[in-house]
C-alpha cells in the first residue's frame, strides 16, 4: 500500500527550485521563469523527503489530494473491493447544475443540506455517446454512487454475476448505444468504528468523511449478490453518496479481461 500525495500550487521559480531541491520531480514542461504558474505534481508519501516537500507546499498555500494505491498482491488478497471509475462529463439536464437531480432521483427523503436519501427512479441522461478514448467504465463528475460501462463489458463481466443493467438517454431522452449503467440493488452496513463522521445538523443522518487512507472499512455481514452498495453515506458539505464494492470474483474478470479506467480499493476484512 503506498500513500500518493497530487499536490497543486500556483508557484515561483525560487519555490519551484525550493521544491526540486526538497526532492520533488515536477514535469519538464514547467517553465524556470521569474512568472508564477501552476504547478501539479505527484508524490510518495514513503520517507522524510517527501514530507519536506509537503510542508513546503503546505506552507504555500497548495491544494493537496490523497489516494492510495495498492499492490496486485493486496488486490488480489481481498474478498471484497471498493470500485470506481475514470470520472467524464455531467449528469444532464444541467441547468443550474443540478436540473439533473429532478430528473433522475426520488426526492421526497433527500436532505439538501448534506445530500443523502436521494433515490434513483429514472434514467441518468448524458450529451451523448461517451468518448471512451482508452477507458471501458466510467462514472459522472458530482455522482460517486452510480457506475457505467461499456454494454460489451457489463455482458463479459458483470452479467454472468448476476448484475443487472438499465438503459441511459440522451437529452432527447432516445436510449445510448455504447453506455449502460449497472443496477446495484443490495446494501450493506460497514463497520465505521473509528472511523470520521459528521452528525446532519438538518436531517439527523451520519455521514462518514471520504476514505482517503487505507482499507475501505469492512463490512458487517457477507453480502448475498456480487455487487452492493453501502447503506452509510460519504462525503462533506452537500455532497454525499453510497460506496459500491464488488467481490473479488468480479474483480478478477475486470483484471483477466483488462478492463481499463476502473479502481479497486480493498475492503478490510
Amino acid at each position: 500500500m503506498k500513500t500518493i500525495h497530487r499536490v497543486g500550487l500556483h508557484a515561483s521559480k525560487v519555490q519551484k527550485d525550493e521544491l526540486r531541491r526538497a526532492g520533488a520531480v515536477l514535469p519538464k514542461r514547467y517553465s524556470r521563469s521569474d512568472d508564477e504558474e501552476l504547478v501539479v505534481f505527484e508524490i510518495a508519501d514513503a520517507d522524510a523527503a517527501s514530507r519536506n516537500v509537503l510542508d513546503l507546499a503546505t506552507g504555500w498555500g497548495a491544494f493537496l489530494d490523497v489516494r492510495v494505491e495498492f499492490s496486485d498482491d493486496e488486490v488480489c488478497a481481498a474478498a471484497w473491493l471498493r470500485i470506481a471509475a475514470w470520472h467524464h462529463g455531467y449528469p444532464q439536464p444541467d441547468d443550474l447544475n443540478d436540473g439533473y437531480l429532478e430528473a433522475t432521483y426520488d426526492l421526497s427523503n433527500a436532505c439538501s443540506a448534506c445530500g443523502s436519501g436521494r433515490r434513483q427512479n429514472a434514467p441518468f441522461q448524458m450529451k451523448g455517446e461517451p468518448k471512451w478514448g482508452r477507458n471501458d467504465m466510467m462514472q459522472l463528475i458530482w455522482v460517486y454512487d452510480a457506475i457505467f460501462a461499456k454494454p460489451e463489458v457489463w455482458s463479459s463481466v458483470f452479467e454472468p454475476h448476476g448484475v443487472a443493467s438499465r438503459p441511459v438517454l440522451n437529452r432527447r431522452r432516445n436510449e445510448l448505444e455504447t453506455v449502460v449503467q449497472l443496477v446495484v440493488e443490495e446494501t450493506q452496513d460497514i463497520v465505521g468504528d473509528g472511523h470520521a463522521a459528521q452528525v446532519c445538523e438538518r436531517c439527523g443522518r451520519t455521514k462518514y468523511l471520504p476514505v482517503a487512507r487505507g482499507m475501505f472499512p469492512r463490512l458487517r455481514a457477507e453480502p448475498r449478490s456480487a455487487m452492493v452498495r453501502t447503506n452509510e453515506y460519504f462525503g462533506s458539505g452537500a455532497q454525499s453518496s453510497q460506496a459500491l464494492l464488488v467481490s473479488q470474483a468480479i474483480a478478477r474478470e475486470i483484471r483477466e479481461q483488462g478492463i481499463r479506467g476502473v479502481t479497486l480499493i480493498p475492503v478490510a476484512q
